[in-house]
Parts: C-alpha cells; sequence; structure tokens
C-alpha cells in the first residue's frame, strides 16, 4: 500500500459547484461588511477586524504547526502537511483586508484622535508607540514578515517534491527555528496593536500569548476538521489513520487546557492586584449579558474539549473529533467577540447580520483559498524524508 501511494500520490479535486458557493458566501460576506460601513460603521469595522483577525490567524496558525514539525522532527504529520501548507495561502488575502482596515482607524481607536489624547494625560504618554504612521509601518512589518517565512517554508517543500534533494528539508528546518522565535514576538505586538489598543487604558501582560494559544488552538482544529473531511472524501481515506487523528486529539486537548490556564492566570492576576485600569476590562464583561459570553467562552474553548477528549477513544473518533473541532471554532469566534466588542456595545452583545455576515464570509473565502490550493499538486510530499514514518505511524 504505502509504494502504491508513493508512485500514485492521491489528488483532491474539490466539485466546482461546492467552488462557486464557496466564492458566493465569500462575496456576500464582504458586501454585508461594506454595506454595513455605511449604516453601522463603528460595528461594521469592528466585525470586520474581527473576522479577519480570524481568517489571517488560521493562515499564521498552520505556519506555526508547519514549523513545530520540522523543529521537532516531527514525523508522523508529514502525511497531512499539505493541509497547513495550503492554509497559508489565506495570509497574502488577509494582509489586503488588514490594510483595508486603515480607512476605519478612526472608528476602530480612540488613541487615533488628537482631541481625545489631549484630555488624557495616559494616553499622551502612550503617543510614542501608538500613532497612526507607526502603526501602519508595524503592521505592514508584521504582514511583510509572516508572509515571506510562509512563502519560503512552504516552497522549499515544493522544491523537494520535484528534485528530491535534502537540502531543501534542511533549509526549512532552519527557516522554522528563526520563524518561531520571530513570530513570538510580532504577534505579541500585532494582538497588542490590533485588539489590546481597542481599550488603551488597558493593559495585560499575558495578552500576547493569550491570542498565540488561541490562534493556534483554532488553528489545530480547522487542521485536523480538513484533514477529517479529505479522508472522508478519499483523498486521505488509505493515508490518514486513527492513530494520525489521536495525535491531533492529543494536540488539541493539550492546547484547549494551556489556553484555559493562560486565560485564567490573566483572570486572577487581575482579580487580585485590583487595580482599576486593569479591572474595568473584567468587570465589563461580567455585567448583563456580557457574563454569558464569559462563561460560554471558556465552556467552548476549553469545558466541551477537555471534557470530550479526555477518554483515548474519543481522539480516535472521526464523528466525535469533527463535532469537538467545530465547537472550537465557534469558541474561538466568540473569545475574539469577547475581547473586541465590548467597547462598541456598551450595553449587551449583538448579535446579527453584521456580525456573522463577514465571520461567515471569511471562513468561506478561507475554504476556498485552501481548496483550491490543496487540488494544484500532490495531496502528501511525496519525496520528504520522513513520509514513510508518517505513513506508518502507530
Amino acid at each position: 500500500m504505502t509504494m502504491d501511494i508513493l508512485h500514485t500520490p492521491p489528488r483532491f479535486k474539490p466539485s466546482p459547484q461546492l467552488m462557486k458557493n464557496l466564492l458566493l458566501l465569500a462575496i456576500i460576506g464582504g458586501a454585508v461588511s461594506l454595506i454595513g460601513i455605511f449604516f453601522v460603521p463603528e460595528r461594521a469595522w469592528a466585525n470586520l477586524l474581527l473576522a479577519n483577525y480570524y481568517l489571517l490567524g488560521l493562515g499564521l496558525a498552520a505556519i506555526i504547526f508547519i514549523a513545530i514539525l520540522y523543529v521537532s522532527n516531527a514525523g508522523w504529520a508529514t502525511a497531512i502537511r499539505r493541509v497547513p501548507e495550503a492554509m497559508t495561502s489565506v495570509i497574502p488575502v488577509a494582509a489586503v483586508v488588514m490594510l483595508f482596515l486603515f480607512f476605519g482607524i478612526h472608528r476602530l481607536y480612540e488613541w487615533s484622535h488628537i482631541d481625545i489624547i489631549e484630555h488624557n494625560h495616559v494616553l499622551q504618554e502612550k503617543t510614542a508607540w501608538l500613532n497612526i504612521p507607526f502603526f501602519i509601518a508595524r503592521t505592514i512589518a508584521y504582514l511583510s514578515i509572516w508572509f515571506a517565512f510562509a512563502v519560503y517554508i512552504v516552497k522549499q517543500s515544493r522544491k523537494q517534491d520535484e528534485s528530491g534533494a535534502i537540502k531543501a528539508f534542511t533549509r526549512s528546518k532552519t527557516a522554522s527555528a528563526i520563524f518561531l522565535v520571530v513570530f513570538a514576538i510580532t504577534f505579541s505586538l500585532a494582538s497588542m496593536d490590533w485588539i489590546m489598543s481597542l481599550e488603551p487604558l488597558w493593559y495585560s501582560t499575558i495578552f500576547g500569548i493569550y491570542n498565540m494559544i488561541g490562534t493556534f488552538l483554532n488553528g489545530l482544529a480547522v487542521i485536523t476538521l480538513i484533514v477529517l473531511l479529505l479522508k472522508r472524501m478519499g483523498p486521505f481515506e488509505h493515508i490518514v489513520t486513527k492513530d494520525h487523528l489521536h495525535s491531533l486529539g492529543k494536540l488539541i486537548f493539550a492546547f484547549s487546557t494551556f489556553w484555559m490556564y493562560i486565560w485564567f492566570s490573566q483572570y486572577l492576576l487581575i482579580w487580585y492586584s485590583n487595580i482599576p485600569e486593569e479591572a474595568t476590562y473584567m468587570v465589563h464583561r461580567q455585567q448583563g449579558s456580557w457574563l454569558v459570553f464569559t462563561i460560554v467562552n471558556v465552556i467552548f474553548n476549553w469545558g466541551i474539549p477537555f471534557i470530550a477528549l479526555l477518554p483515548a477513544w474519543t481522539k480516535k473518533s472521526e464523528g466525535f473529533l469533527l463535532r469537538v473541532c467545530i465547537i472550537i471554532m465557534i469558541g474561538h469566534w466568540i473569545d475574539l467577540f469577547w475581547m473586541i466588542m465590548p467597547p462598541f456595545m456598551n450595553d449587551a452583545p449583538l448579535v446579527n447580520i453584521w456580525e456573522l455576515g463577514p465571520l461567515g464570509g471569511a471562513i468561506a473565502l478561507f475554504f476556498y483559498f485552501t481548496f483550491r490550493t490543496l487540488s494544484k499538486g500532490n495531496i502528501i510530499p511525496i519525496k520528504d524524508p520522513t513520509l514513510v514514518e508518517s505513513l506508518h505511524h502507530h
């Protein structure tokens, strides 16, 4: 069976109707966002930021996953590596939308208004960092660095399929090690720029790692979801085994628990110190209907995954794992909503077309580009030196 797969690697061909439907949903989501900018500008810009951060996070989580595989010599996942590689194709798309968000900077960020800064000494102290030219420059730098690393690492993987040269594997490994260090710094800063500065008087030293773990957890769920779909649709039918699913399930279980650890650490430190500049953030999110979002956030991102994936057999069950992945995907949106939307919805959270439209469009756009990229080549890296190990993973 292994030799058959190596000589005739399976291909993935999504149905034209599926691709048309995904593209149509993406266009509808984009149209809702544009209409919202004219009718409910503050909510529309905030939801566009949320949806695009979600989209960008999927591409970034994919390259993190690939980099970890290379650095740790984790050959078990080589057979599914084309999935996260395809997911990185959304990074340039999300980068363009992020640049478009500059047009709504005054709707999103309080610190961008000179008249507000003049009457607030705390914001005056932060102007060296929180000013529009430097904010834009940093954003362009973050996006350029991430895109460059993603292109290079994926390009080396594709080159290896053509030549089989071991140097492509070595280059990917070196680039991955550098990327993980650079990413940890740049993404922490980016999450503070794009999300934490929505409430510029508040701060948290854990915010960067909190966002990083949440993004990676959602990325793991989506990688697993696509692997399960490809297994059911045929290409991965004889490649992905229960042992592969078990390993993916263990990763989801571990990072879900890690997410909860960071969430609780942030909450406990804010509660214990009781500093007004910090406490107001949590107080707002524990009042009225926002308390429901706080509770549901923890349940979807940790409670359900922890209980569901505690037994070994559930990690090997396609149906069980598929449902948990969907729950985590919803949970990550709830988490981002919980972080981003309170400044724009002071009284209570609102969820209707202005919230669901951009999110649905972003997810449809993600699957469209991922499936399109997957269909362009072999579904497995046939000349990778660790592929045989992956095919016999147990």
